[in-house]
Formats: C-alpha cells, structure tokens, sequence
C-alpha cells in the first residue's frame, strides 16, 4: 500500500495553526479545502495540480462523517491512490480536524449567546 503521511506530515502543523487561528465558521471550509489542494499540489506536482482549481472539488461537510466530499473529476484523477493508499484516510484526518475546530467555534457561540440573553 503506497503511503503519503510523509506530506500530510509537512503540512500537519501549519495546517493546525491555520485552523487554531479561525475565528469564523465560514472560514474553516476554505482553510480544510487550501490545505488539502495543498497536499495533492506537494504529491503530484504544480505541473499536474493547479491548486486554485482544486480546491472547488473538495468539500468540508460538517453536518455528516466522514466530513467531506470530493467531485468525481478528483477521485478520478487520483484513481489508483485513492483506492490503495492512506490518502483517503489523510483527508479524512484533516477533515475531523477541521470538524473539531468547526465544533469548537460553535460552542463557543451558543455559549456567548446564552449570556447575551440573560
């Protein structure tokens, strides 16, 4: 089984960073959609991944596990490695990341709302 934790592992931090920095929720699917665009860009190529586009075919769901979705063209485009490899479960780890900070963020609003109304 071909691996690529080794990339999801130089972005890891600064990808945390980004997220720990959100302050809104509207922010955290943008971050989730940079950073994976990010990942394939570092696996692939800039010849082969134009991040920009990428980054319209991924998804953060929070609604719903695993917590995002992919258009066909991508998974098409990463065919075999999508199937025999770690990087749907490396997506998805970002993904529940993005999802705790997401829950996170949402607590902290219903908790500041409780008290503006008393």
């Amino acid at each position: 089984m071909k691996s690529f934790m080794k990339y999801y592992n130089e972005i890891k931090s600064l990808y945390q960073n980004q997220l720990d920095l959100t302050k809104k929720l509207g922010e955290i699917p943008n971050v989730f959609s940079r950073n994976v665009s990010k990942l394939l860009e570092m696996i692939y190529g800039e010849d082969k991944i134009d991040s920009k586009v990428i980054s319209g075919y991924i998804e953060f769901v929070p609604d719903q596990e695993p917590y995002f979705r992919l258009k066909q063209q991508l998974i098409d485009f990463l065919g075999e490695d999508w199937e025999n490899s770690d990087l749907s479960s490396i997506i998805g780890k970002m993904a529940k990341t993005a999802y705790n900070r997401y829950k996170r963020i949402m607590d902290d609003h219903d908790r500041t709302e409780t008290f503006r109304l008393s």
